[in-house]
């Protein structure tokens, strides 16, 4: 009886080669709804060091939201190398791009923001590089003081590591297969020296992952616009390691009701997560009863030790329960929890309660306790501008056209969700045919057989709303194709290489 070959999707790009021999012809046309929203009216905005590093924070995102008509502003705080062709040719319009004063780069940062109202905002997160460091610090207490300002305004943020997880990666962008942004690792990545991942809010496996654009899933670069922003700024061996299947983030919800709150220490509520205060009680008071029904509570990111704490509240007289003999209820509620190592956060989830006051007590920790930041949420999520969606995994990587070696014979697959609880269903096609019906909760994984199948349409859909899905393909390529697609990629990089030169 013949072995079946069970593929570990480890997509290095590196196969044995057998014997059949077919040409790697261009499959039909993947797609996901995260690509199919108009972002007219949306404004984005992308803080950025200098010119170039706008493509290591959100490169393959600038090309899709300008492609879906977003209003998108890029602001520097220095204008060296700027170059108005290379936004250009990824849709960005030089009359969006906003050069920072130097002298009063907090105040006019503050001003653009206020000024602008963006939806959605982009920004370096807090990196290797002292450049990156400074402007995320920056940004976090400028942002800080406009929410507190304007309670009506709470955009979208993400932050990212231009660095470690773009600039820094492993240059495997000639793999076979698009690969996925790598976690960075201390003595791997170049320049990051302490693993800040997960600590703090930085989870790698909470992380945003973005899908990026159909033109942007090149594999040669002279087919990738971003690709090719990326050589007019920088040059090819930066490309290689910038390009990946996914932008990844670090979200910040921006609808924290601690910001409206008359806090003991102003440190537990600055956006800063990384600035952690000592104190082993906090108290929060509100001038009006604010609803709370998701709590996060992050420790010191350097302490070594969980810690025990208590979160005592005062509710919102105006708000008591009462019984059915009319006598109203305790107007305490309280909660325990055990603050976790390293600054991760304490995830409380509540019945929706109307507070008025809150305290946080340290009941047990040890001498470096602190609290880095508390969030007070009044629901689960907070509204988007960027809805849920699904995409279809191999192993850790995002695949939208993934090719195989011909003589595997099944595979096990997954799928990364945004912001999506519902069973998904999944669907595999060959020849107009479906070999393959499967319902996916939570993270569970599923094994695709391939049978004499070449070529497979897998399509996800979550239960009750179609209009989230993803669809991608799966080719089994034999020996010739093989060669030819490395060839091609080979006869791409000599070209990039000699353009630079």
């Amino acid at each position: 009886m013949k072995e079946n070959k069970f593929f570990d999707a480890a997509l290095d790009g590196t196969f044995e080669l057998g014997n059949e021999m077919t040409f790697a012809e261009e499959v039909v046309t993947t797609g996901n709804s995260f690509f199919d929203r108009s972002y007219f009216g949306t404004r984005i905005l992308i803080f950025a060091p200098k010119p170039g590093d706008e493509i290591l924070i959100a490169g393959n995102l600038i090309f899709h939201f300008a492609s879906a008509k977003a209003e998108i502003f890029v602001a520097y705080k220095s204008r060296k190398n700027f170059n108005a062709e290379i936004l250009k040719s990824l849709g960005l319009k030089e009359e969006k791009i906003i050069f920072l004063s130097d002298g009063n780069f907090k105040t006019d940062l503050e001003k653009n923001i206020l000024e602008l109202q963006p939806n959605i905002i982009f920004c370096a997160d807090y990196d290797s590089q002292a450049e990156y460091k400074n402007l995320s610090t920056i940004f976090d207490e400028v942002l800080a003081k406009v929410l507190r300002e304007d309670k009506d305004y709470r955009p979208e943020v993400y932050k990212k590591f231009a660095c470690a997880t773009a600039l820094n990666s492993p240059p495997d962008f000639y793999a076979t297969n698009l690969l996925s942004t790598v976690r960075p690792k201390v003595g791997v990545t170049d320049g990051y020296n302490f693993d800040i991942i997960d600590r703090a809010n930085y989870s790698w496996k909470n992380r945003v992952r973005f899908p990026v654009p159909e033109i942007c899933q090149k594999s040669l670069q002279k087919d990738n616009p971003v690709a090719k922003a990326i050589q007019s700024y920088r040059n090819n061996l930066n490309a290689l390691r910038i390009l990946n299947g996914d932008e990844v983030y670090f979200e910040r919800r921006t609808d924290n009701q601690a910001l409206t709150a008359k806090i003991s220490a102003e440190k537990i509520c600055d956006f800063k997560i990384l600035d952690a205060e000592k104190n082993s009680v906090f108290t929060f008071d509100w001038e009006e009863g604010v609803q709370i029904q998701k709590i996060f509570v992050y420790g010191n990111w350097q302490d070594e030790q969980s810690a025990k704490i208590e979160i005592n509240f005062v509710l919102d007289n105006s708000r008591l329960k009462i019984d059915n003999t009319g006598i109203s209820l305790d107007n305490s509620y309280k909660v325990e929890g055990i603050l976790p190592s390293h600054g991760l956060p304490l995830e409380i989830d509540t019945e929706k309660i109307f507070v008025k006051c809150a305290e946080i007590k340290m009941l047990e920790g040890g001498e470096n306790f602190g609290i880095g930041e508390v969030e007070f949420f009044s629901n689960a999520e907070p509204r988007r501008q960027i809805p849920p969606f699904v995409k279809l995994t191999a192993g850790k990587d995002f695949f939208y056209k993934l090719f195989l070696p011909v003589e595997v014979e099944k595979i096990s697959l997954g799928l990364y969700r945004f912001h999506v609880d519902e069973p998904v269903r999944i669907f595999a096609e060959s020849d107009g045919e479906k070999i393959l019906t499967e319902v996916l909760d939570g993270d569970r994984e599923f094994v695709l057989n391939f049978g004499g199948a070449e070529e497979i349409i897998l399509t996800a859909e979550v239960i009750g709303n179609p209009n989230i899905y993803d669809r991608a393909i799966i080719r089994r390529i034999g020996d010739l194709a093989q060669i030819q697609f490395k060839m091609f990629q080979w006869l791409d990089k000599l070209i990039q290489l000699g353009s630079r030169s």
